[in-house]
């Protein structure tokens, strides 16, 4: 199956630890490398799998669109899921730069995106009206929601993806961090980490990393609020997204300090930009559509949101007639063949 990897980086020798801790497992991907400078400045030598973008490339590609990459940001990564999709492969997977093989290898980390993306996420549909008793009308084997996966949540080992005040207080108490493996369940939302993400082209044109960073005033938000929009347009579009395996070994913690300054606006934000989202009615049918159809309807107000409407809007249009791939039903899902690379773009169809 055709894979591709996007990771944003700023300095060479994260990175250049990064390629050659997973030469082996990636050697058959194409690397997107996204580097958050004006102009490239890390020297790749002679990386065969690996094309290597900065800023001058993304406005040359991009033109007077560009603006909706936001700079000084892991959000730079958007750029890379915009080339990925254009090779349509069968699978995209983002890592950060200091995400490293969990067992020290790598050999199965691919494989085990692939297993847990190409599956049907089981989600409960049915609630017991009585405490521990299934009352009359509980069906007794038809229970739960399958729906085909299209994004799958990849977790971590090591430093935790905290927010600052969490990362301030988990610092004074004892434990470990642990994770299952889950299928988020319909009409819930969860915080979607861009550190481990592996995900089916399709879902592209509605998986925007967000207005972020220095130019902006909210930051470190961009992959949770994207997450809180592509669960709104999952949930619609009968698709399901699970979240554990494969996890990599985060090895670098971030400033708490300097966190908690980029944070403080985008914490009071996020109490309340999923109720805003829960919202909006959408009625499109594909992702892109629904993309379009949630920045247009997204019932916020200000300078920032007016702003962000418009880039999602960019974003969207990026895509036009391209032709999306969408499963019409799960009939179609059961009946693919996903053993192999699909004659299809990206094995959706």
């Amino acid at each position: 199956m055709k894979t591709t990897i996007v990771v944003p980086t700023i300095r060479e020798e994260f990175i250049l630890a990064f390629l050659d801790a997973w030469r082996e497992p990636f050697s058959q991907s194409h690397i997107i490398i996204v580097e958050d400078n004006p102009l490239r400045t890390i020297d790749f030598g002679k990386e065969p799998n690996v094309t290597h973008y900065a800023w001058a490339d993304i406005d040359r590609e991009l033109g007077t669109d560009s603006w909706i990459i936001p700079r000084r940001t892991d959000c730079i990564r958007s750029f890379g899921y915009f080339k990925a999709w254009q090779e349509r492969p069968d699978m995209i997977v983002t890592l950060d730069d200091d995400c490293y093989p969990s067992d020290g290898r790598g050999g199965e980390f691919l494989d085990h995106h692939r297993q847990r993306l190409f599956a049907t996420g089981r989600s409960e549909a049915w609630q017991t009206s009585a405490k521990d008793i299934a009352t009359r009308g509980v069906p007794y084997y038809s229970l739960a929601r399958e729906w085909p996966v299209v994004v799958n949540h990849g977790m971590w080992l090591g430093v935790p993806d905290y927010d600052a005040p969490s990362q301030l207080v988990r610092s004074r108490l004892a434990g470990s961090f642990a994770f299952e493996n889950q299928t988020i369940p319909t009409g819930k939302y969860f915080p979607m980490c861009g550190m481990n993400l592996a995900f089916r082209a399709d879902v592209v044109p509605a998986l925007y990393f967000l207005l972020m960073g220095r130019d902006y005033e909210y930051d470190r938000f961009g992959d949770i609020w994207a997450g809180i929009f592509v669960k709104k347009i999952c949930d619609h579009l009968g698709y399901a997204i699970h979240s554990g395996e494969p996890a990599v070994s985060h090895q670098r913690a971030s400033n708490v300090w300097a966190n908690l300054r980029k944070e403080a606006a985008a914490l009071e934000m996020n109490e309340s930009l999923w109720l805003a989202v829960d919202q909006v009615v959408l009625t499109g049918t594909t992702f892109g559509d629904c993309y379009q159809e949630l920045a247009d309807k997204l019932p916020l107000e200000g300078d920032y949101w007016t702003r962000l409407r418009r880039a999602m809007a960019v974003w969207r249009h990026l895509f036009d007639d391209q032709g999306e791939v969408i499963l019409e039903s799960i009939d179609d899902f059961h009946s693919a063949d996903l053993s192999a690379t699909d004659s299809s773009p990206t094995g959706l169809a």
